[in-house]
């Protein structure tokens, strides 16, 4: 997009411009958790000011976001509106005339239009997720991928690394979809990285990778159970394993000082950055064995993503106003910490893991802390139930290996499906299906 100049942005009432203003003062600041990119954030506030749909889908966001929140957002004054349906149908007409401006900007196939159509995309998607619509949301997401498809890669690289997150996302959540944006070409992981934005996508484009193999050639081999691996697919995996290793020693070649020296937000995206290291590892490591005892070999990732991600809990309840609801559009600490809390057998790594879900101040995208928990503290009683751990631990037979969740908002339930194999890792599957409240 070209540079911005500044304009006078005229709205059809105060309600409009007030929260016009809260999103580019607060709620922007939200969206992207953990790990915003001044690049990004300035695209996004550029477009507000440029761009009709992107506009009025941002107000939408900010309204419904507002409805979230027991009380206003306290640098802000109270608006003269009441809180609930008035505020629900203001924000549902705004979001209709930006999905309106943006039909039609998807007809013009300029650069510029691509990429704004893009941006507001981004937007429909978290306004979707804050709306407890993820299908939806999946929807506009399929839709800016294949947008990204065919743009030949001339987009602008936070463009590109924003929606590559939301990909690996989706992937993480819905069991058998790979990403869409996998990158073609293996290319040498470089031995120095001359700006943090390069390490950040260097090890995205790895971690893309390794979810692509994990469900469209691993899941055989780790649930269908066949007797052998093929040499060529541990091979292959050993070398996406070398490939992580070489973007650590390359990191910290390249930014030993870094988060000592630099600010605050880069601090947090250091931290991240390594709890997807230590997450992805351990995905590689295990996508193609059945057994599920394999985890026992990663206790001290899963004890560096738990204390990595304690740290960025903390600082977020230290930085920000508890009341102002948190629903950002990036997948933060909430994924690793399920994946520690479900699939690491160590009784009090798992239950520090459970807790931190418990107290994660900001839902994640399709991530909600309070909802994992809850799923994990359950994996965790069923696994355990009389055993006496501190002997007996906790054997192949008794371990799950897959949990499916179907959440039901309007009952306000979620049914969550155990999978297990009750007679070892060749045996057959067992299901345990129970319905619960939500938290």
């Amino acid at each position: 997009m070209s540079t911005l100049h500044p304009v006078r942005l005229l709205y059809e009432n105060e309600q409009e411009a007030h929260y016009a203003q809260l999103f580019l003062d607060h709620v922007l600041c939200v969206m992207s958790g953990y790990s915003t990119r001044p690049a990004w954030r300035s695209l996004m506030v550029q477009a507000v000011h440029e761009e009709v749909a992107v506009r009025h889908v941002a107000i939408a966001v900010s309204a419904v976001l507002y409805e979230k929140s027991a009380t206003p957002v306290s640098a802000i004054s109270s608006p003269l509106w009441k809180h609930g349906d008035e505020n629900r149908r203001f924000s549902l007409t705004r979001y209709g005339k930006g999905l309106s401006a943006l039909r039609k900007m998807m007809c013009c196939k300029d650069h510029r239009s691509v990429e704004v159509t893009l941006i507001c995309g981004a937007l429909c998607i978290w306004f979707e997720l804050i709306a407890g619509e993820p299908l939806i949301a999946l929807n506009h997401l399929d839709q800016c991928l294949k947008i990204i498809s065919g743009s030949g890669g001339k987009l602008d690289p936070s463009i590109s690394y924003t929606f590559s997150k939301l990909d690996l996302q989706a992937a993480t959540y819905i069991g058998r979809r790979p990403p869409a944006i996998v990158a073609t070409d293996m290319k040498p992981i470089p031995y120095i990285f001359d700006f943090f934005d390069e390490a950040e996508q260097c090890l995205l484009e790895e971690y893309n990778r390794i979810y692509s193999f994990k469900r469209t050639v691993a899941a055989r081999y780790r649930y269908l159970g066949p007797d052998w691996i093929p040499m060529e697919l541990l091979a292959y995996v050993q070398l996406l394993r070398d490939r992580l290793e070489h973007w650590e020693s390359t990191y910290k070649f390249s930014y030993a000082c870094q988060k000592a020296e630099g600010t605050p937000q880069l601090a947090q995206r250091v931290t991240l950055l390594f709890i997807n290291y230590h997450t992805a590892l351990i995905t590689v490591s295990t996508c193609l064995y059945p057994e599920e005892t394999i985890y026992d070999r990663f206790l001290s990732s899963f004890q560096q993503i738990l204390s990595l991600a304690k740290v960025l809990i903390e600082g977020y309840f230290a930085q920000r106003h508890q009341n102002w609801p948190g629903f950002s559009l990036d997948m933060g600490v909430i994924q690793p910490l399920y994946m520690t809390a479900t699939k690491c057998r160590n009784s009090d790594v798992r239950q520090h893991a459970i807790d931190l879900l418990s107290s994660a101040p900001v839902i994640e995208g399709v991530w909600d802390g309070r909802t994992t928990a809850l799923v994990s503290r359950r994996a965790k009683e069923l696994e355990e139930e009389g055993l006496e751990r501190a002997t007996d631990g906790i054997p192949e037979y008794r371990r799950i290996h897959s949990i499916g969740l179907d959440v039901n908002a309007e009952l306000h339930q979620i049914e969550i499906a155990f999978r297990r194999r009750l007679n070892g890792f060749d045996g057959e599957w067992n299901d345990t299906i129970e319905i619960h409240s939500l938290p």
